[in-house]
Formats: structure tokens, sequence, C-alpha cells
């Protein structure tokens, strides 16, 4: 009997637990905040807070879905005769030979546009004051648009976070590339830890390691090199990191 009323005991525990756990696992699933512009609510300062937070979110999402991080690659070239050599070149994520003039004034866009995105950061803080003393104004809009002026916060963090990552890993490809050109390999491997920070999908940090033929080699190396040479870059400096 005791046997059975422990057994009992167990199954009603589970119970109890499984809608606990259900709960947590739609807690853990909780979509994540997407910006959404409201139609203008014709107060000024409440406008002017929510095109502020249209043209900022725009401008983050644009940095962290369009900007492309090429890797840094030890390549072993097989010749005609089966000898092999090695050189390191940046790849896309096919493994194909990049140019890395392109690469770097890519980054270069993300670290010189950084400080404009932390003004326009703290400018938002700003302006969301303002929205929110005039929000009463709106009657009974104040309740529809409190979820926009809410959302000023999510923005800031969310951005503040996301482009702080891009901008330190901007100036680490940056500087891993201008070793590159520079002949500093050991340099530039050192720096792939930093180029690879928090990306799951990168996995090891390690330098990717590819074999190609001679002929595969010389036909990609062309194309970056024809694409290095439209889109020169002058002494490749690098300004001091923003706070």
């Amino acid at each position: 009997m005791k046997k059975l009323f422990n057994i009992a005991l167990c199954a009603l525990a589970m119970l109890i637990a499984m809608p606990q756990q259900a709960e947590a696992a739609k807690k853990k699933e909780k979509k994540a905040f997407e910006w959404e512009m409201p139609e203008l609510s014709g107060n000024a300062d409440v406008d002017n807070y929510l095109l502020k937070c249209d043209t900022l979110w725009t401008k983050i999402k644009s940095y962290s879905t369009d900007i492309t991080f090429y890797e840094m690659a030890e390549i072993t070239v097989t010749n005609a005769d089966g000898t092999t050599e090695k050189t390191y070149q940046m790849v896309d994520k096919d493994g194909v030979v990049r140019s890395k003039n392109l690469a770097f004034k890519q980054n270069m866009d993300i670290i010189l546009a950084y400080p404009d995105i932390v003004l326009k950061l703290t400018d938002l803080a700003t302006a969301q004051l303002a929205a929110v003393t005039a929000a009463p104004s709106l009657g009974l809009g104040a309740l529809k648009y409190g979820k926009y002026i809410k959302a000023g916060p999510k923005i800031i963090e969310m951005g503040g976070q996301e482009m702080k990552t891009i901008y330190k890993r901007a100036r680490a490809q940056a500087a891993q590339i201008k070793a590159l050109k520079e002949g500093k390999i050991d340099d530039a491997i050192e720096k792939n830890t930093e180029v690879q920070a928090g990306q799951v999908e990168a996995g090891a940090t390690s330098i990717r390691q590819i074999t190609k033929t001679k002929e595969d080699y010389d036909k990609e190396l062309a194309a970056a090199t024809q694409v290095d040479n439209a889109n020169s870059v002058d002494g490749m400096n690098i300004p001091e990191e923003e706070g």
C-alpha cells in the first residue's frame, strides 16, 4: 500500500510540474522584439520620437543583416605535379577567395558609422522624455501610443548591444585584413578569435582549412585581385576605438 501511495504521489508531482514546465518553455520561446512604425499621432513631440525610433531601428537592422563578415582561411593549393603550398586569404562562407580591399572598406564603413549610431541612441533617450510628457495630450490615443513610446528603451538596449558587437568585430577584422596584407600572418591569425566572437554559427574560432587545386585557386585569386584593384585603400588607418 505504501508503495502504491508513493507511486501516486510521484505521478501527482509530475502532473503539477508539467504545466509549470510548459509555461517555462513558453517564456523561453517569447517572440523577439520587433519595431513596427505606427501612423503618426499628430503631436510633434510624440511623432518626432516615433520617427527617430523608426530611423534608428531601420539603420541598426540594415547593419546587422547587410554586413558580410568574410573569414581568414589557410588554403592548401595542390599543384599539377601533386606538390602543395600554403597561402592565407579572405574567403566567403563557400570558401571562395574574396577581395581584401572590399572587405576592409566594408568594415571601415561600420567603424566610421558607429559614433553616429551612439549619438542617435542618446538622442532617442532624450526624445522619449519629451514624448512621455506629451502623451497625455493625446487623450485616449495615449493608450494606443503608450506601447510605442515604451519601445524606445528596448531599441536603445538591443541596438546598443548589437551595434557594439558588430563594431568590435569590424575593428578586429579590419586589423586582421591589414595584418594579412602586410604579410603579418601570426598577427592576422591572433585576431581571428575576436572576429568570430559571439558567432554561434562560426563554431571553433580556429583558422578555417581549405584545399584547392592550383587552377581553381588561380581563377579565384585573379577575380579577387581585379576587385582589389577597383577598390584601392590608402594607408589602412583604423581610428581609435570608441568607448
